[in-house]
């Protein structure tokens, strides 16, 4: 494989993530550990997925050495629905739990900032320099939004993501392509097998791409876009999370009925924009679930299909496009909930000693 094509497509692969994770994520060290312990929990789901996957793979070989008529379209189908739908739960499931446990730790962490304000408030009663005192603070609750969280986490989950997706690609392409024993420039070496489209080493190309385009390209589109959808799934799972958990607190519920109804209304007003309550963070989890669903099932062709990348591409694009239109108009104006809306208002007109150099992220 040419070095440019190893070098470009990487870089293409993960552009998204990295630009993200140097320009906003990583001069901030609240928001560098965040992203740090959201790739962990892209981990975990990936481990749960490939146990469920074994397990599921076992009992489908043993129906299929059961069953010799059983036709190969419906086993494909089963193959690929057992392979989806738990992985798209898991990783949903995984996610939620993340936000959950992050939102427990921002209630430590404000507790202590109050804390720490208060005994700074009491111990400078008779000094008139308190202004400065709090600067610190501030800071640190201006970068504790759901904004800048989200975004932190979805960027160390779309990292890891995009690691497994390309990089494996990657590192399997470069051990074959330089699968070669003894001297090359002399009579005794020789090519030990593998690598390229056939079987001689150079570029790979797949069945389901092969005049299209090369696998690391084909798979550097897909890591892109992923690594992308994470990002939108992870900031409407905190959307979605922190309406329910606002209502829990509150005491708000409703009836079975009327909280499915509410839920599939919002399901379908993501358009005119959702609410800004339980029904409205439901709807965004499950604008998640559905559109992951989604983006996995439309990359089915780039396997099983010659020159099938010509249609799961454009696909998963489309999925892109879609979720991208959706989650800007569905929160757009309220996507941090109303303190933090007052917190930010009050601190860049000048209130606890914030100067207008930081910003919100």
């Amino acid at each position: 494989t040419a070095p440019s094509l190893t070098i470009g497509t990487a870089l293409l692969a993960f552009s998204p993530t990295l630009t993200l994770f140097f320009l906003i994520i990583l001069p901030k060290p609240q928001l560098t550990i965040l992203s740090v312990v959201a790739a962990f929990a892209y981990l975990l789901s990936a481990f749960g997925s490939s146990l469920i996957w074994l397990i599921l793979n076992a009992i489908f070989q043993f129906s299929t050495n059961n069953n010799e008529d059983g036709s190969n379209s419906s086993s494909s189908i089963g193959t690929l629905l057992a392979l989806t739908v738990p992985s798209v739960l898991i990783q949903c499931i995984v996610r939620m739990q993340f936000v959950k446990l992050y939102f427990g730790v921002e209630d430590v962490i404000r507790k202590s900032v109050a804390k720490h304000e208060a005994e700074t408030t009491q111990a400078n009663n008779n000094n008139n320099s308190t202004q400065e005192e709090h600067a610190e603070t501030n800071a640190l609750q201006l970068q504790l939004n759901d904004l800048s969280c989200s975004l932190a986490s979805g960027t160390g989950y779309a990292l890891l993501h995009t690691l497994f997706l390309f990089g494996t690609l990657l590192a399997s392409e470069s051990h074959e392509g330089s699968n070669y024993y003894g001297n090359l420039n002399s009579a005794s070496g020789y090519y030990g097998g593998g690598g390229g489209s056939t079987g001689h080493g150079g570029t790979l190309y797949q069945y389901s791409c092969g005049d299209v385009m090369p696998s690391l390209m084909n798979g550097a589109l897909v890591g892109m876009m992923f690594s992308i959808l994470d990002v939108f799934w992870m900031m409407l799972t905190f959307f979605g999370m922190r309406r329910r958990l606002r209502s829990r607190r509150g005491g708000v519920a409703g009836g079975c009925g009327g909280g499915m109804l509410s839920f599939l209304r919002e399901m379908t007003s993501f358009w005119k924009g959702i609410d800004d309550s339980t029904q409205g963070g439901n709807a965004a989890l499950g604008l998640v679930i559905v559109s992951h669903l989604l983006a996995s099932l439309v990359l089915a062709p780039n396997g099983t299909m010659e020159d099938g990348c010509k249609i799961a591409l454009p696909s998963l694009a489309g999925v892109v496009v879609l979720v991208a239109v959706l989650f800007f108009r569905g929160v757009k104006g309220h996507f941090l909930p109303m303190d933090q809306r007052a917190r930010i208002e009050e601190l860049r007109l000048g209130g606890g000693g914030m100067t207008g150099s930081h910003h919100v992220e």
